[in-house]
Parts: C-alpha cells; sequence; structure tokens
C-alpha cells in the first residue's frame, strides 16, 4: 500500500527553514523563565511574628497578628504616652545566620486585601558578617522604606534599591556608611512593619496582607540563554545559506536576528539617590553645604535643590536639619551624652542654635526630650526577640 506525502526532498528543506527562528523563540521563553525568582514573604510556612509597642517608651499603643484567615490580619492603635507612639509586627524569616538573600536587584511585592491605614513603614532587617552580633539589636543593618497606602489600590511594587538605612541606624550603631558600604540585603533575617508617619492617636487602624513575595530578576542568566539561543540560530542560518536547495527565496532575504536586553535606568534618579545618600553620610560635617554635595556627587548646584524637594519636600537646609534633627534624637533617647556632645556629633557648633531647631523640629528642647519617661530606655520597642 503507498501513502501519499510530500516529497524527502521538500521534507528535508522545510525544516531548516524555521529552526533559526524556532531556536530565538525558544530563547526567549526560557530567558524569560530564567528571568524572575520569586521569594514568598507571606504566606510562608512555619513563619514566626510577634507583635511589638511602645510600652517600653511609656506609650500606651496596642498591636496584634491575626492570621487564622489565610491572610496577615495586622490590627494597632496608637496611643500617647510616648514622645513617638508606634506599633507593628515582627516578621522572623530565617534562623540567625541563615538569612535570606535578596541582593539581586528587583523588587518587593504586596498585596491588600483590606485597610484603613494611610501608611506602612517597611523595614527589611539583615545580619552584617563580622558586625552583627546577637546581644546588640542595633548591629543588625535596618533598610526601610515607607509606603503610602491608596485607598482602591490592592498592588505595589516597591523597588528593593528603594530600601535604605535610615541616618539615625548609622548614629546608633556608631558607624560611618563607608565603613559599612550600600545595603547587600544578602542575609535578610526579619521583616518589621509598623504604623507610619502621621498615623492618627486613638483610632484603630486594620490592614490585611494577602501576598508579600520578592521578585528578583537575573540579568545575567537570561541573557546568556537568549544569546546562545541567537547564536544557534545564527550558525543554522549560516549553514542554510550553504544549501542552496534547502534556502528558499524568503530565507535569502532574512538576516540573524539579535536582541541585546536593555536595563533602562533613570539618570535623575541616581542623581536623587546620590544626594540623599551623600547627606545621610556627611550631614555630621558642621561645614556641609549645597556646594560640598555638589562636589561629592558631582551633580550640577542647579538640580542638587530641585532633587531634594522632589525626595522629601524640603528645601536643602530644612531637609539637612531634619536629618540632623532626627540622629540628634536618637542619641539623646539612647545615650547620656551631653547636650552640647550631641550638637557637635551631628553638625552643630553652637549650642543655642541647635536648641532652636530642636525645638522647630519636635516642639520640645533636647533638655525637656530627656526630662520625659522612659527615654534612656536600653532597647527599642518590639526588637528585643533574637531570630
Amino acid at each position: 500500500m503507498r501513502t501519499q506525502g510530500f516529497p524527502a526532498n521538500a521534507r528535508r528543506d522545510a525544516l531548516p527553514k524555521w529552526l533559526p527562528l524556532g531556536w530565538v523563540f525558544l530563547g526567549i521563553l526560557l530567558a524569560a523563565l530564567a528571568f524572575q525568582s520569586r521569594v514568598a514573604l507571606w504566606p510562608r510556612s512555619g513563619l514566626r511574628f510577634q507583635t511589638f509597642t511602645d510600652a517600653g517608651s511609656g506609650g500606651h499603643s496596642f498591636a496584634e497578628v491575626d492570621t487564622s484567615g489565610g491572610d496577615l490580619h495586622l490590627a494597632m492603635r496608637l496611643d500617647s504616652g510616648a514622645v513617638w507612639p508606634v506599633a507593628g509586627a515582627i516578621l522572623f524569616l530565617a534562623p540567625h545566620g541563615k538569612g535570606l538573600d535578596i541582593s539581586t536587584p528587583g523588587d518587593l511585592r504586596v498585596e491588600i486585601g483590606t485597610s484603613n491605614l494611610e501608611s506602612l513603614r517597611m523595614c527589611l532587617v539583615e545580619e552584617i558578617p563580622g558586625f552583627t552580633r546577637d546581644d546588640r539589636w542595633q548591629t543588625a543593618r535596618y533598610d526601610c522604606e515607607d509606603l503610602d497606602l491608596v485607598p482602591g489600590t490592592s498592588r505595589y511594587d516597591l523597588p528593593l534599591d528603594r530600601f535604605l538605612t535610615p541616618p539615625w541606624w548609622y548614629s546608633t550603631a556608631g558607624v560611618r556608611s563607608s565603613e559599612l558600604g550600600p545595603e547587600t540585603r544578602r542575609g535578610v533575617v526579619r521583616m518589621v512593619l509598623q504604623s507610619g508617619d502621621g498615623t492618627p492617636l486613638r483610632n484603630l487602624r486594620e490592614l490585611r496582607i494577602v501576598l508579600m513575595e520578592t521578585r528578583t530578576f537575573h540579568w545575567a542568566a537570561a541573557g546568556t540563554i537568549l544569546g546562545l539561543s541567537l547564536l544557534l540560530g545564527f550558525l543554522h542560518f549560516l549553514w542554510n545559506r550553504k544549501r542552496p536547495a534547502a534556502v528558499g527565496p524568503a530565507q535569502r532575504n532574512l538576516g540573524p536576528v539579535v536582541f541585546q536586553p536593555l536595563e533602562v535606568v533613570s539618570y535623575g534618579d541616581r542623581e536623587r539617590e546620590a544626594i540623599i545618600q551623600c547627606i545621610a553620610v556627611d550631614y555630621p560635617d558642621a561645614d556641609l553645604s549645597l556646594e560640598k554635595v555638589s562636589r561629592s556627587t558631582g551633580v550640577p548646584l542647579d538640580r542638587i535643590t530641585s532633587h531634594v524637594k522632589a525626595a522629601s519636600g524640603l528645601l536643602f537646609k530644612a531637609y539637612l536639619n531634619r536629618v540632623r534633627g532626627e540622629a540628634a534624637r536618637k542619641l539623646l533617647m539612647e545615650t547620656d551624652l551631653p547636650v552640647s556632645e550631641v550638637a557637635s556629633r551631628v553638625g552643630y557648633g553652637n549650642v543655642p542654635h541647635f536648641n532652636r531647631i530642636f525645638r522647630e523640629l519636635f516642639e520640645t528642647t533636647p533638655s525637656g526630650l530627656r526630662e520625659q519617661p522612659g527615654i534612656l530606655d536600653s532597647s527599642p520597642p518590639g526588637d528585643n526577640p533574637k531570630p
């Protein structure tokens, strides 16, 4: 019995005709699969958590976590008594010495079920080899970012490179950023979720988190896979051109397709990040000025003020005073250094001037702040437990 089909030479010619493009499409598919990896922070099996409030500083705030419904339900109510009322929860993501490595560029995705919270402060707490100690909470580095919650919005993607170490941590840990270098997030052991700035007092605030995960992007792996597929496709194309019987008119006009993965980074964002980082590191310099920041970062003078305004809503001098004031407040609350020494450490050579700026920022004097009960507590609220 005979079967009807394509002639042998026609079948031989048809296969190579589409094979180069097939390698390209296969490479794109594999590169897309390898490009992104996910690490679930919630829901996560075996996840431990603990609530914290400002009780250690004389406050009366309240916090509670409930996971019985499958979501991470955080309820909190800020109350008076502490200088900075705060409440929240600590999620223990990994044991000591085995932190999560989320150093690859990517973002943190948060999906919200319901919320009447206006702002949420999120901090990734990472261990630094040779620096972090079990008996000193401040030796674990805090990388924080404020998330403004918009009614009707359920999904937020926060770039991981926006989680930066706040200036107060360097003062508390007693180091400069140049000694430790930039944030790495190679050993994240905890995540802190707490009330953000401007949360009103005495009102119950609730937040339901449905999903929280990191998504990291592997440019090198995806680029390698895509490059190999393009090379194979190009080699097949060249091989086909040497076989006249297998090359049709359409293939003679088809050139090798080259894809170059591009990472688009905003030049303005890089300038703004360099300026904010420079101020965070050099604020103890009493002579810090726009000119010095310009020399350190290479950003022209006429753009520094606009970058600072866009990042903080403040002019350069007001923002510098805010950074110095926050660092001074931490030193006053957690050390017994004289006020004059605190002023000098944060960049003020004139104590009366320091007192005036401090009063404008916090509506109290440095000495008045220390007279409040519980200020010199040795550990911050909620971070006493060790992973």
